[in-house]
């Protein structure tokens, strides 16, 4: 006899329940620029997304996983976990993340992705997780963007204008 006041099967459904709330993203991007009530028309905006915790030290991980932001140096921290279901109800996984910050430096009509992958190569809950961030133009090309590696970086993105 077990502690729990759920059966076995019902806890498992409710965890499923909860993972699936807690990391499904999507839909129209949060404004995170002054005045959202007022929307800014896509060519003077940027889009950044992915698991992220904090735009400019301020907490948006409330906001879901897609943001609208001005052009201008956005300096990013990764949540602690993020994870994925595979849709069909079968599988998907969550993982921590290691400490990552990114200074994008954001323009117009470009969009910010970060990418977390997971290969799962020892079976469904053991692999690897990379991260990758892309900056990516309206014509389709991509640049790879890497962390910050210290604090003179985010100081130099900072002093950037676009």
């Amino acid at each position: 006899m077990t502690k729990s006041s759920f059966p076995v099967g019902r806890a498992s459904a409710l965890a499923a329940l909860l993972l699936c709330a807690c990391i499904t993203g999507g839909g129209h991007p949060h404004p995170l620029y002054p005045d959202p009530e007022t929307p800014r028309p896509a060519g003077e905006v940027a889009r950044l997304s992915g698991p992220v915790a904090t735009v400019d030290d301020q907490d948006v991980s409330k906001f879901g996983k897609s943001f609208a932001l001005l052009p201008g140096c956005h300096v990013v921290k990764l949540a602690a976990k993020t994870g994925t279901t595979s849709g069909d109800g079968r599988g998907g996984y969550v993982t921590s993340l290691p400490p990552t910050v990114y200074a994008f430096r954001m323009q117009a009509q470009h969009a910010y992705e970060i990418d977390v992958r997971f290969d799962g190569r020892g079976g469904p809950t053991v692999g690897n997780v990379t991260i990758q961030a892309w900056d990516r133009d309206a014509n389709g090309g991509a640049v790879e963007v890497a962390p910050v590696g210290d604090g003179a970086e985010v100081e130099d993105c900072l002093n950037w204008a676009p």
